[in-house]
């Protein structure tokens, strides 16, 4: 099976095999998302097996859905959002001014890890986000342009403010 026989078979019969290799092909990538919004191993686990949840429901209301991820990605990001707005987590935004950035600190080794998610938990979450997109992830300006379904040149645009955020934030510490 591939993903456009999976998506086939959840558009057209709801069968729950077609959702099971959906969910088994993007569940590692989906908590990796969940995690860099929350730093919080659980709460991730948990938002991912709540946002498959919705996108099972959903997915068979769609006429039409060429690739699964960046829909459920909407899914996810927004189910991320409404908990740290619950939370209140979110609300320590920082002005981006330094123009300095290292972002591959992001991967630095187990001294720095501490640091580098205080860090990002006090970035804006557009901007947490498309740092784990591209430098956790690996991801290229195009995969997240479609992604986040955004122009590629507000993906650039993003992820340079980003970077001098981040640089910022970690040049503050605690």
């Amino acid at each position: 099976m591939n993903e456009a026989s999976a998506i086939r078979l959840c558009l057209k019969s709801r069968d729950p095999r077609g959702f099971e290799f959906l969910v088994q092909q993007y569940r590692r990538e989906a908590y990796y998302h969940a995690i860099g919004f929350l730093n919080d191993p659980v709460m991730a686990e948990d938002i991912c097996q709540e946002s498959f949840a919705k996108a099972y429901i959903n997915i068979p209301r769609l006429e039409s859905l060429k690739a699964f991820y960046p829909w459920f990605y909407v899914i996810l990001k927004n189910s991320c959002l409404s908990y740290l707005r619950s939370k209140r987590e979110h609300s320590d935004v920082i002005d981006v001014i330094d123009e300095t950035s290292d972002p591959a600190m992001l991967v630095a080794g187990d001294d720095s890890k501490q640091s580098v998610w205080r860090a990002l938990q006090k970035l804006k979450p557009e901007f947490r986000e498309i740092l784990i997109l591209k430098h956790l992830q690996d991801m290229s300006y195009e995969a997240i342009s479609q992604i986040l379904q955004i122009p590629k040149g507000t993906v650039m645009s993003r992820l340079y403010h980003a970077r001098k955020g981040f640089q910022l934030a970690f040049d503050k510490g605690d």
